[in-house]
């Protein structure tokens, strides 16, 4: 595992050097922060709570899910298509380590990074404006970090199957704009899933989106009970597992398909 952990530390070493990009990228987060805050403010106002949420439980849920954007690759991520098209998988299948593991690791240093100097900022700087709750104690920060690791593997293992299909078609742009959005909606980034209808809302949270923000959120509001996240969470494994083995299956039909200068 030394061989992958040294991918993810290069990986996060890389991003290092955007600098500039980050803090604009930050800029963004909090402005739309600020819109969705003032959005829900006003909605709220009246309502009171809507989905089990009240004022500053929304208010939260805004900053926090701008925290997680980067981190959990909501817009999603082209860099394998890109590899894949371009025909720079070549040299990657020719390293002396696992495909899915090297690419698994490379996308870890990244969520890493942007956790860390895009999410924690984000989420300081909205705590600074709008006082956001913090964790009562630090055991429900650690299940929130678990949660968060677990919507991470679970956003690779969905992109790296969309990002697959790159192999059968050039042009994957439709295919990510779809998914992307498909993800956006379904995750909470867009609208909390607590404002769905409730038959709507049943369905989502059987779907392995819900992992990227609806779960780790609603657990830091503390509106998950310790019943509720073993299932959650088993949910999400048996949905990690699924993914992991149908994006190793594409894998294998792909490395079955390659052709290299009639090789």
């Amino acid at each position: 595992m030394g061989a992958y952990l040294q991918v993810a530390v290069k990986s996060f070493q890389r991003h290092l050097t955007y600098r500039a990009a980050n803090i604009a990228g930050i800029l963004t987060n909090t402005f739309f922060g600020g819109i969705y805050v003032f959005v829900y403010t006003a909605l709220l106002a009246r309502r009171g709570v809507v989905g089990g949420l009240d004022v500053h439980d929304a208010v939260t849920y805004v900053v926090l899910t701008q925290s997680l954007l980067m981190a959990m690759s909501a817009f999603g991520n082209r860099d394998l298509s890109e590899a894949i098209i371009k025909g720079e998988i070549v040299t990657d299948l020719s390293r002396p380590v696992d495909f899915y593991l090297y690419w698994a690791a490379i996308d870890l240093g990244r969520a890493v990074y942007y956790l860390i100097f895009r999410g924690a900022p984000t989420f300081v700087i909205g705590w600074v404006l709008f006082r956001v709750r913090l964790p009562p104690h630090a055991a429900l920060l650690l299940l929130f970090v678990a949660t968060v690791a677990t919507g991470m593997a679970l956003s690779f293992a969905f992109r790296f199957i969309t990002n697959s299909l790159a192999f059968w078609t050039t042009d994957v742009r439709g295919i990510h704009y779809l998914t992307n959005t498909i993800v956006m909606f379904f995750s909470g980034f867009i609208v909390p899933v607590n404002f769905f209808p409730d038959a709507l809302r049943s369905v989502v949270e059987w779907l392995p989106f819900a992992a990227l923000a609806h779960l780790p959120v609603n657990l830091y509001l503390g509106k998950v009970d310790a019943v509720g996240l073993a299932r959650a969470l088993a949910l999400e494994s048996a949905w990690l597992v699924i993914l992991v083995a149908l994006g190793r299956f594409m894998l294998n039909r792909m490395v079955r398909r390659l052709s290299a200068h009639g090789g």
